[in-house]
């Protein structure tokens, strides 16, 4: 028992060297352009050549354009609460982190809308205060709500689909900038597709979601 204690011991300071070396290298490599960006708990790593931090839909609207002019490629990154590459870019990075507000509230309709860059965490004190739920949920509540559905995020249950199937509506801004709406019944083969995109449609710019 003692030499398997020792053994997971050994396993679990080599981990924890692998993530500190990974750190150092992030924050000390020389050459980097941009603030180093790195996943929860710090195994993957990537520099950028710029970080862009909108706050308003017109900004958001003013880097896709601008982007889509210089010949640039923008992926929009979460809170890094993935183990994958999904928004890893070397060009330009989009955060919505200051894009997280409440765009409207039916309760008699159950239904919320919200900024793309709000956390579920965040999501759920809303809806709390309006006597709403949502109806699943993941186990981490610290994903973003476009994050979490472009990347296929899933709660508990046979009988319940993953997040993005209690989206109702979404709102994205193309590749050209344009702002577009779609839904069941509005662009609704584009709704499909969006609602599960690992970003490549687009910036989701509002989401709105079926409550309980």
């Amino acid at each position: 028992k003692l030499l398997l204690l020792i053994k997971r011991m050994a396993g679990c300071i080599s981990s924890c060297l692998l993530i500190l070396l990974a750190w150092a290298l992030v924050h000390f490599l020389p050459g980097s352009k941009g603030p180093p960006v790195t996943n929860y708990d710090g195994t993957i790593y990537f520099n950028h050549e710029s970080l862009r931090t909108p706050a308003t839909k017109e900004e958001i609207v003013e880097v896709v354009k601008s982007a889509s002019k210089d010949g640039r490629k923008i992926r929009v990154v979460g809170t890094g609460h993935s183990w994958s590459h999904v928004a890893h870019s070397t060009d330009i990075l989009l955060s919505l982190h200051n894009y997280a507000g409440v765009v409207s509230v039916d309760v008699q309709e159950k239904r919320i809308t919200v900024q793309a860059g709000m956390t579920f965490h965040t999501l759920n004190a809303v809806l709390d205060q309006h006597g709403l739920a949502m109806k699943n949920l993941a186990a981490i509540s610290a994903q973003t709500v476009a994050g979490a559905i472009s990347t296929g995020t899933h709660g508990t249950g046979l009988k319940f689909g993953n997040l993005a199937t209690l989206v109702t509506k979404l709102e994205l801004i193309s590749g050209s900038g344009e702002i577009i709406t779609a839904s069941a019944d509005e662009n609704p083969e584009l709704f499909k597709a969006a609602q599960v995109s690992i970003g490549m449609l687009g910036v989701i710019t509002e989401v709105t979601f079926q409550c309980v």
